[in-house]
């Protein structure tokens, strides 16, 4: 490919709006067989179920199986097929995990509530899918990477049931692929694909469960049925082609770009590679980078095609020049190739994914950099983001209104239900109206509320007083905080606020996320509850506590427990009004106690 042959624009170019918006467009014309044929195994999966699943696998896969069971992968094939491949491929599969684990688990969005004045309490519960399918494309291809960035975010979020289906044409399959649904922690794996594998996991059939959402790639069959199922089941993203966008200042070696722009390239004709710079001179050794090393790539024809259709070098008058043009692109990976990043940072809006510096390849984050590789494409990254935990859970609002909140709010509702001609609303919240004066709380109850202790608000809970009579029975704020960090996803420290003003410690541990405690691993375990000093005697212990009793129900463990410094028996009162009891344990020379939940 000659350095003529790319596609060169500037900013200067009196015409450059209109050529910017000629090399956005991409229009994946509705094909009417595919549309036609897609409905068709929808219609035929979901009234005819295993049967149809079984006439498909047939015709496309070429197994002649009887039972749909026999396409189920166990789970003793996923673990033979771990130990099968390269000791070099299962470090890196396994180290690749870890890192995206790692990375989501920071993601996790968590229940919160507050009190208001007269006793009504609101809030939000944030509760994990129950299942979820995952596709996994098959036949030549093999992308782990793709599973474990599709499994692993689920199985962060709290998904009870991942199920994988795969297309195994001939019956072979990947041992690779099925390595990566072991170390992903995938709980069932069906050797289906294409459209009515799709249909199977939004549908059901008499063996395969229906899940609450369907994500992964595929092709385009693939993609029409999940645009079709859409409403019946959540589905991830329909994904157009890979793209990339550079910005660089010069500093970065032509050849680490020109590569960065190969890897979207590579993976089909329809990828868009672009980069942005204001010295030409720059732009013209990437262009000769491209014309050596494009010879040397087994991809050569797919990444020339790619880069001729809808690549380009585009000069522009300066680095916040390029950045407005990135964000009308809005890309699926974007590399800010200069000396300092962090000044270019605050100037985008609009990408997937933002790679800094010269170090930053984009093809780090396809693999193991930690954040997901699933992005939003074709300028959706103006409104969406990367796939993540949050996409595996749901949010409901809490709303517990006191006698004394009802008659407040239901003097509000009833007056704009009656603008809204809605009379059966207007009554049912005007009936909660008492005719008697209805007493707030005495004493009034300060609103509380929980947050998770975080590097933004670490200093404002570590430095809270310690009562001076509990003093010797516990250990610095900063020392407990450092401890429950070490014991990492298990341990969780969480900040008390009454009335907005930090108030309080709560640190946790869920025993079930801990491989180490097998005998306790069904149970949340109060590390440490401290109020402030100057907090003392509004109730706030006995309201965290409450706090407490109701996650341990969301989360579903067995009981509660605890334990204090024998010597403090005003916390063995306190704990037993809230209903623990003593074990008759001694641990570290502390008395435990239980609350039972089951």
């Amino acid at each position: 490919m000659k350095t003529s042959e790319l596609r060169r624009l500037s900013t200067t170019q009196p015409d450059f709006r209109a050529q910017l918006e000629a090399l956005a467009v991409f229009e994946e014309g509705a094909n009417d067989q595919i549309e036609s044929t897609v409905a068709e195994v929808l219609r035929r999966v979901k009234t005819e179920g295993d049967s149809a699943l079984l006439d498909y696998t047939r015709r496309f896969d070429k197994l002649d199986v009887t039972s749909v069971a026999q396409l189920e992968v166990s789970q003793a094939q996923l673990q033979a097929a771990l130990n099968e491949i390269t000791p070099a491929d299962r470090q890196a599969l396994e180290a690749a995990a870890d890192r995206i684990r790692r990375f989501h688990e920071r993601q996790k969005a968590t229940d919160w509530t507050y009190t208001e004045a007269d006793g009504t309490v609101l809030g939000q519960r944030v509760t994990p899918l129950d299942r979820v399918g995952l596709y996994v494309p098959g036949g030549k291809a093999a992308y782990p990477s793709s599973l474990l960035m599709n499994a692993v975010p689920a199985k962060v979020a709290g998904v009870r049931e991942v199920i994988m289906v795969a297309p195994t044409p001939g019956g072979i399959h990947r041992p690779i692929v099925l390595a990566a649904a072991a170390i992903a922690g995938v709980d069932r794996v069906f050797s289906i694909g294409g459209a009515q594998a799709v249909a199977a996991l939004a549908y059901g059939t008499q063996t395969i469960p229906a899940v609450d959402k369907i994500v992964g790639p595929g092709n385009a069959y693939v993609a029409a049925a999940k645009r079709r199922v859409f409403g019946t089941v959540g589905i991830d993203m329909i994904a157009g082609p890979s793209e990339i966008l550079v910005i660089a200042d010069g500093s970065t070696p032509p050849d680490w770009v020109a590569m960065d722009l190969f890897s979207q390239a590579e993976h089909d004709e329809l990828a868009q590679s672009v980069l942005l710079c204001p010295d030409a001179a720059y732009l013209d050794a990437v262009a000769a980078s491209i014309e050596r090393l494009l010879p040397t790539m087994p991809r050569k024809a797919v990444i020339e095609a790619s880069l001729r259709g809808r690549g380009a070098l585009i000069l522009t008058r300066s680095l916040e020049d390029a950045c407005e043009i990135c964000n009308w692109l809005a890309p699926e990976h974007m590399e800010l190739s200069v000396k300092d990043p962090n000044a270019l940072l605050p100037h985008i809006r609009h990408s997937g994914a933002i790679f800094m510096g010269a170090y930053s390849s984009e093809s780090l984050g396809d693999y193991c950099a930690g954040p997901n590789h699933v992005l939003p494409t074709l300028r959706t990254a103006r409104f969406s983001s990367p796939l993540g935990v949050y996409d595996f859970q749901k949010r409901s609002s809490i709303i517990h209104a006191s006698a004394a909140g009802a008659q407040t709010l239901g003097h509000i509702a009833g007056q704009l239900a009656d603008t809204e001609g809605l009379p059966a609303h207007a009554e049912a919240a005007r009936m909660r109206i008492s005719t008697a004066p209805v007493a707030a709380a005495t004493p009034a109850q300060p609103g509380v509320s929980m947050e998770p202790i975080t590097g933004d608000n670490y200093e404002a809970f570590a430095h809270l007083r310690v009562a001076p009579a509990q003093s010797t029975y516990v250990a610095d704020n900063w020392k407990s905080l450092a401890q429950v960090n070490l014991h990492g996803p298990a341990g969780k420290a969480w900040g008390i606020r009454a009335d907005g003003t930090p108030a309080g410690l709560l640190l946790l541990w869920d025993a079930r996320m801990d491989p180490d405690e097998a005998d306790r691993a069904d149970e949340l375990y109060v590390w440490r509850l401290m109020i402030d000093a100057s907090q003392q005697g509004r109730g706030l212990g006995k309201q965290a506590m409450a706090w407490v009793i109701e996650e341990g129900r969301r989360l579903g463990v067995a009981r509660i427990a605890l334990s204090h410094v024998i010597a403090n028996e005003h916390a063995g009162r306190f704990y037993a009004s809230l209903g623990f009891a003593y074990t008759g344990e001694i641990e570290d020379g502390e008395r435990v106690m239980h609350l039972p939940l089951k």
